[in-house]
């Protein structure tokens, strides 16, 4: 079976991404890791993350380093190299995904 990364690049979302989350919680396809990159929130992001971090292990969050650009870009760039799926999804942190998303994409695959 595939293993999906879906990674998010996040920057003072709170107001958003726990309905992001929630989507991906909710996939019938259930072979992925959930990679949320924050490029130096302020808000409390990073609390709403630990929430799910702490109820399922296939969700992580990491802080851009330091020596990173900063940027959308550089997050997604990032959380590539720590993903460890087949394939790889990107989401925006106020996306959400029909709860088939992943299940239809690796029947396309």
């Amino acid at each position: 079976m595939c293993k999906l990364s879906i990674i998010i690049a996040t920057y003072n979302s709170a107001k958003t991404i726990a309905d992001a989350l929630k989507s991906v919680c909710a996939q019938t396809y259930q072979n992925w890791e959930c990679i949320v990159v924050d490029d130096g929130s302020t808000d409390n992001t990073a609390t709403l993350i630990a929430r799910y971090i702490l109820n399922d292990n296939r969700f992580q969050y990491h802080k851009r380093p330091e020596d990173r650009l900063k940027g959308a870009n550089a997050c997604r760039n990032f959380g590539t190299e720590l993903s460890k799926g087949d394939y790889i999804v990107f989401l925006d942190s106020d996306d959400l995904l029909a709860n088939q998303c992943l299940e239809n994409r690796i029947k396309k695959f």
